[in-house]
């Protein structure tokens, strides 16, 4: 039995059909957990959108400095509590939720009802903030980028390192881990806006904010929700993003959001399950585009991340077809 285990094994390993497949699936299998993750970046920034109609640009730098929270927990709290890592998630949801309400009342709460422009400017203005603090501190606050921007991880931990292997299959432990936390939290996040009091009151504020207030609804309260909620979320994907990623000031404005924006358009504005399902379409596209490219377009000329413009393509053709995302949008419409 082993000896035909392994005859089987050696076949596949001198295929070139063979090999080519495997490299599809594998791929396939990555784009998929890594969709989860980007799902999990996502999906606080579709809720806020989706309530109040405003487009926290800054959602990137919120991801990076949870990340970085991330990595300062794993460097002090790790060896001297002794605590997983992991633990560190719970704190970013904590800390996130927090810094949200904070950003809510100092600078968006007088303006959230001026346009859509006021909003778009204070967050692109705290996104630049941020990275810089994160970067370089402020005053006597030292920057909590131990690597002085050349890039950090999570410390003390296995899970960046590790894999599993099915098959002729491998899975990295924190994109699985990344996989998982979504595909609870995202369902478990609908189930809240669908079942529960505060749920249907935020999207009774989505729909129209102003019959929601005629109703006895206290709209600012939702509104308060739904950013400190969406700001918490952003923290628990931060906290993943430091197991699975070299982590800089600078990746949220030009790695995660534009990553983040194709994500909640495919899925729908605003639909959370929507969300995850523009996850994982995000996910496999990356992942089969960069195969395509390093495999075959560069043989002609091409750049090695003409996958990243592929994807980017493929998404404009998507929207041109469906231009309300995969699902519709959701929340209150």
């Amino acid at each position: 039995m082993i000896q035909e285990l392994r005859k089987h094994i050696l076949v596949w390993r001198t295929d070139p059909i063979l090999l080519a497949i495997v490299d599809i699936g594998q791929e396939a299998l990555s784009g998929l957990l890594i969709g989860g993750f980007f799902a999990l970046a996502s999906v606080g920034l579709s809720l806020i959108f989706g309530v109040q109609r405003i487009l926290n640009v800054a959602h990137g730098a919120f991801i990076v400095l949870a990340a970085f929270v991330t990595i300062q927990f794993s460097l002090i709290l790790t060896p001297l509590l002794h605590l997983d890592p992991l633990v560190s998630l719970i704190v970013d949801f904590g800390v996130m939720s927090v810094f949200g309400l904070g950003v809510y009342f100092l600078l968006i709460y007088k303006i959230e009802n001026t346009g859509f422009e006021a909003p778009l400017l204070a967050t692109f203005g705290l996104s630049v903030f941020l990275e810089y603090v994160i970067e370089s501190g402020l005053g006597p606050i030292h920057s909590i980028d131990p690597s002085a921007g050349r890039g950090a991880l999570a410390e003390n931990q296995l899970y960046s390192y590790t894999s599993l292997n099915v098959g002729p299959f491998f899975i990295q432990e924190p994109e699985l881990i990344a996989f998982i936390i979504a595909i609870i939290v995202i369902p478990l996040l609908h189930i809240f806006l669908t079942r529960t009091y505060y749920g249907k009151a935020i999207r009774a504020t989505a729909q129209d904010p102003i019959a929601a207030e005629f109703s006895g609804i206290d709209i600012r309260k939702t509104r308060m929700l739904s950013f400190g909620l969406g700001s918490g979320l952003a923290g628990v994907a931060g906290g993943i993003f430091a197991f699975t990623n070299s982590v800089t000031p600078f990746l949220g404005d030009t790695y995660l959001l534009p990553i983040i924006l194709v994500v909640i358009i495919l899925g729908g504005v605003g639909n959370i399950m929507g969300t995850l399902i523009g996850g994982f379409i995000v996910g496999l596209l990356l992942n089969l585009s960069d195969l395509l490219a390093y495999s075959y377009l560069t043989q002609f000329g091409f750049q090695a991340d003409v996958g990243d413009l592929l994807t980017f393509l493929i998404f404009l053709i998507v929207l041109m077809v469906r231009p309300s995302g995969i699902l519709g949008r959701g929340i209150g419409n």
